[in-house]
């Protein structure tokens, strides 16, 4: 009886330590997400930095070097933008097309596309939570084991 006792006093360790490693990792993985957020908030503060700064240009403020630069890109992109929709206006008289849908209108929301910097990082998360979800799944059933044969064994 005694070796039971040993082996479901071992399992159980190894059962609480897979708990506990697991309530850890799961606390950094919200740390995780805590961070991420905190990027997101950060970028759009460059963003709206930025639109301030070119707004600033437009109405007549002096900067140099990148910043002029910068708000040239944001000219030429306009422009280009301007020219697509011309374009599309055109195609759509030439076509006989009277549709005010716009793909941009599907999404109610601003969609968060993951940066090549921040992929690495999901699939390693991912990899991790379904590593700790196996240990975990695999440690109870061990357990559930023991206990049965224990049981087994008292009857």
């Amino acid at each position: 009886m005694a070796f039971f006792d040993d082996l479901k006093q071992g399992l159980s360790d190894v059962t609480k330590t897979v708990c506990e490693k697991s309530e850890q990792f799961v606390g950094i993985q919200k740390l995780r997400l805590k961070k991420n957020s905190l990027n997101s908030e950060l970028k759009a503060t460059y963003i709206e930095i930025g639109k301030m700064i070119y707004e600033e240009k437009k109405a007549g403020a002096e900067f140099s070097g990148p910043v002029v630069q910068l708000c040239q890109k944001v000219d030429m992109g306009l422009e280009a933008i301007q020219e697509v929709e011309a374009q599309i206006e055109e195609a759509k008289a030439r076509n006989g097309v009277e549709d005010d849908f716009d793909v941009d209108d599907i999404f109610e929301d601003e969609v968060e596309d993951v940066t090549d910097e921040e992929a690495p990082e999901a699939e390693e998360t991912a990899e991790e939570t379904a590593e700790a979800a196996e240990v975990a799944a695999e440690a109870e059933e061990v357990a559930a084991e023991v206990e049965e044969e224990i049981k087994e064994e008292n009857e």
